[in-house]
């Protein structure tokens, strides 16, 4: 079976000890994939995360865009994408925070 290989981007340049296969993503990014490559991403282990709601989804994407948003105002150090690790972090608090 083929999969899809996420990477963390650091100056335009793919980290390559960063490689993750990617296994879910938001129908935003599920349906991005499936138009920009041409490819049914089930075919390649994708799976949408079907827990999550459209305005969960864009306040996700708003809160990573505000931290990356963040990080390109402070010219010493590098804009990079949030790392998995990152967002599983923020996706972890989110759900200790609305279970309270």
């Amino acid at each position: 079976m083929k999969s899809l290989d996420a990477y963390d981007i650091k100056n335009d340049i793919a980290d390559v000890n960063s490689k993750e296969i990617l296994t879910q993503s938001n129908n935003i990014i599920y349906e991005k994939i499936k138009s920009h490559f041409k490819i049914n991403p089930k075919y390649y282990g994708l799976n949408i995360n079907h827990y999550t709601n459209e305005e969960d989804e864009y306040l996700e994407s708003l809160e990573i865009t505000n931290i990356i948003k963040k990080r390109s105002i402070n010219k010493n150090e590098s804009t990079k994408m949030i790392t998995q690790d990152q967002m599983l972090n923020y996706l972890e608090n989110k759900l200790k925070s609305s279970t309270i």
